[in-house]
């Protein structure tokens, strides 16, 4: 039973770290994409706007503003931080140093377990 188990938990680890890859792979994709498209909308001259009308009194608010300063709607999340290229670029980074961190440790932890 005991043998079992472990090669349950070691197929369930196996696909755990896949799945972690893929989820950083997919955010390094994303983050990517964004940043050139920012350097697009930049290099053609498309403003980003940093003020968007609010939701409920149709005033104009910043981006990044959490609750209307007007009315009081909240909107609970940051909008601005994708538009920005730099954010970007440093957000697609470090998912993709975790993806191949994960990816060195989990060949290095598959040659362990399965390769004996």
């Amino acid at each position: 039973m005991s043998e079992q188990m472990n090669k349950i938990s070691n197929y369930f680890g196996v696909f755990v770290l896949g799945l972690c890859i893929l989820i950083a792979v997919l955010f390094a994709i994303f983050f990517t994409v964004k940043m050139f498209i920012n350097i697009y909308k930049k290099l053609r001259g498309i403003r980003i706007s940093t003020t968007t009308s609010c939701r409920t009194c149709g005033r104009s608010i910043s981006n990044t503003a959490i609750i209307c300063p007007y009315c009081g709607e909240n909107y609970g999340k940051l909008n601005g931080v994708t538009d920005s290229i730099v954010w970007c670029f440093i957000s697609a980074l470090m998912s993709l140093v975790i993806a191949i961190a994960t990816i060195t440790e989990t060949l290095e932890w598959f040659e362990r377990t399965f390769m004996k």
